[in-house]
């Protein structure tokens, strides 16, 4: 039991420090108007039937498609998605159920969504039609919205089964179809036509790619036809995480049913967390307001709609995976301490260390792990050791356990100044085989040697003899031509001598 309780409280705080990090109400939200252009893309889905499910659109879910980058929703990194016919997408490993008319209201446990106008669709176009006896050309055709070449075309009477639209010319208003009609006069016959599309294309180059989706001569699904036909698109921006959803043609027909309300914006981890739009039978779509309930819809009829190219752009503000309360460092000798503190993480895998000589390149010396996802102060410390004299830069790149990175850098420079007194350190290791390393101290310059020598005082190796800059230095030593034994280096400078003794174990 207390095992369970443990592992609940964990959980709980995880998923809690989750929400904090990640909120859909932090977007800002923003509306113009431009242009709306069709894509030529990858066809996800095409109806194929007006009346047979799924050919017809209605009520399905495709994916999970691969993102062709990956796309930061809701400040969380997602590398596939799900399309769903009614008008919106998801986020997340659980994919939305079919029939959903309501993706941000709805209590499914997918990780968000994105609805340009969420309600019952079907991707078929409907038109009113007269023909007159038997004939295969439909006159006096209203709309060609969604008229296709090879769509198929029913009505409730007069149009056989399997008929197809073969051409259309809507400068002369008619659809010229496969099948002829039986021999009937009919005016203002309403037929459904299987128009619709879902198309989703990226453009641009890396990191600057645009992923589209698009809804493409879909109407508001009803079992009496209409002579609707909406068209949108998702668009979803590699750079800056924006989320853009853009209107083309929209025509609501004022019969059967002379509006719609569709839900628009976006949805977090539930539906308690939302961004969404609504707006009234008064006020067309430029004019919008924050809904103030995840239910809220925007209204769509012949006088109220938005205008092709009508542009919604949601924007996040996401808090940084770590925000750091301090970097300092401080200096004893020639190493370098660095301390910094955390005061929030999120998803932090680790600090990867990173060093430059001033003006010079950066590279990595070091790295210290992080602490994941946590509310609570974190202090963190690492030791550059023995640095020559000189100016130097740091900075910290901190990587998420999704290798996302970003940089903090020590605000001032660390000078490694010269040592304060003469001074020789035992090599190490010691006793060594066959390679050592010494230091050496040289608060002034001078002429420097530093020879070895074995224990009948015969000089068996100069290591340095030479002019040398005040400063710390550092030199390795091989013995490989040497026998085992204790040996003496010495180190001389401006009068001063330093002896100690070494160790070779072979």
């Amino acid at each position: 039991m207390k095992k369970f309780i443990l592992f609940f409280s964990v959980m709980f705080v995880l998923c809690t420090n989750l929400n904090l990090f990640a909120q859909i109400s932090n977007y800002t939200f923003s509306s113009f108007t431009g242009a709306y252009n069709e894509i030529a893309g990858d066809t996800v889905a095409r109806a194929t039937h007006t009346s047979i499910d799924p050919f017809q659109l209605n009520d399905v879910t495709y994916g999970a498609l691969a993102l062709p980058f990956t796309f930061v929703y809701n400040c969380l990194d997602y590398d596939s998605y799900f399309i769903n016919s009614n008008g919106f997408i998801t986020f997340g490993s659980t994919g939305p159920i079919l029939a959903n008319y309501g993706a941000i209201s709805s209590s499914e446990t997918y990780d968000g969504s994105v609805s340009a106008f969420s309600l019952d669709l079907i991707g078929v176009f409907g038109t009113t039609i007269d023909f007159s006896g038997v004939t295969n050309v439909l006159t006096d055709v209203q709309n060609f919205q969604g008229v296709v070449v090879g769509a198929h075309i029913t009505a409730a009477t007069g149009i056989p089964a399997n008929t197809f639209i073969t051409a259309f010319d809507a400068g002369l208003g008619t659809i010229t179809i496969s099948n002829n009609t039986t021999d009937i006069i009919v005016n203002n016959l309403v037929v459904q036509i299987s128009g619709g599309m879902i198309i989703r294309s990226t453009e641009g180059t890396s990191p600057n790619r645009i992923h589209t989706i698009e809804w493409k001569n879909f109407r508001q699904y009803i079992i009496i036809g209409t002579d609707d036909n909406f068209n949108f698109q998702i668009k979803l921006y590699e750079a800056t995480a924006q989320i853009r959803v853009i209107y083309g043609n929209m025509d609501k027909n004022t019969a059967p049913v002379a509006s719609v309300a569709g839900q628009v914006g976006l949805r977090g981890f539930d539906n308690t967390d939302f961004n969404n739009r609504t707006n009234t039978a008064t006020s067309n779509w430029g004019i919008s307001a924050a809904g103030t309930t995840n239910a809220v819809t925007s209204l769509l009829s012949s006088t109220v709609f938005p205008v092709t190219g009508q542009t919604y752009t949601w924007t996040p503000i996401c808090p940084l995976p770590v925000e750091m309360s301090s970097f300092v460092s401080s200096i004893n000798g020639r190493d370098v301490t660095l301390n910094w503190t955390t005061v929030s993480e999120s998803n932090n895998s680790r600090f990867e260390i990173e060093r430059t000589i001033v003006n010079g390149q950066w590279s990595k010396i070091g790295s210290v792990e992080g602490n994941g996802t946590t509310l609570s102060a974190m202090n963190y410390a690492y030791t550059d050791r023995g640095l020559n004299t000189g100016l130097y830069n740091y900075r910290l790149k901190q990587i998420d356990f999704n290798g996302n990175f970003e940089y903090f850098n020590l605000n001032n420079e660390v000078n490694v100044g010269i040592p304060s007194k003469f001074a020789l350190m035992q090599n190490y290791p010691n006793p060594f085989n066959p390679s050592t390393t010494i230091n050496y101290d040289l608060p002034s310059d001078g002429v420097v040697t530093l020879k070895i020598f074995d224990l009948t005082g015969k000089e068996v190796s100069a290591l340095v003899n030479e002019f040398k800059a005040a400063g710390y230095y550092t030199i390795n030593f091989t013995g490989n031509n040497l026998s085992s034994g204790i040996y003496i280096y010495s180190l001389t400078s401006n009068d001063l001598v330093i002896t100690k003794k070494m160790t070779l174990l072979k």
